[in-house]
């Protein structure tokens, strides 16, 4: 991939999930609809794990819900742009990863970092209201998303058996 297709690329996903973040219910139904059009033009032999990644996000998040740390605007359970969001960030993640080949340890160092800045922003933006301390959450948050984003990695390219 190319360096102006790569940056092209992060742009792009970053104005989506601005989008879905900061008008979320009012954009569902599109934001949705880019979802699923990203999980079909990604490669067929690849929708599965795709798929078990999304899976793992929404899992994670649900916990952060089970465990109280937050709450959605509008919503005692995941909405649906956010679901449509976890199904996003995996086509992008894929695409990502294939470009960049980070090790183990430094996608554990990323997603420490950007996985709660990215919560700390949706926050600012009303997508969600904290229920514990922040001092309680954001090591959650790092914690389980330096766990993610490797174990991302393990699932899209796990040797097939």
């Amino acid at each position: 991939m190319k360096r102006a297709q790569f940056w092209l690329l992060a742009i792009g996903f970053d104005l989506y999930w601005a989008l879905a973040v900061g008008v979320r219910e009012r954009v569902e139904l599109p934001v949705a609809i880019v979802a699923l059009l990203a999980l079909w033009l990604s490669p067929r032999g690849c929708r599965g794990r795709l798929l078990l990644v999304t899976l793992a996000g929404v899992a994670l998040d649900s916990l952060w819900l089970m465990l109280d740390l937050f709450r959605f605007t509008g919503s005692n359970a995941l909405p649906l742009w956010m679901y449509a969001l976890w199904l996003t960030f995996a086509c992008w993640w894929r695409t990502v990863l294939n470009a960049i080949r980070l090790p183990l340890r430094w996608l554990a160092a990323l997603g420490a970092i950007s996985g709660p800045c990215s919560y700390l922003i949706g926050e600012r933006l009303g997508a969600m209201q904290l229920q514990q301390s922040a001092t309680l959450v954001w090591p959650l948050l790092a914690g389980g998303w330096a766990l993610y984003l490797p174990l991302t990695h393990w699932l899209l390219y796990k040797p097939a058996r």
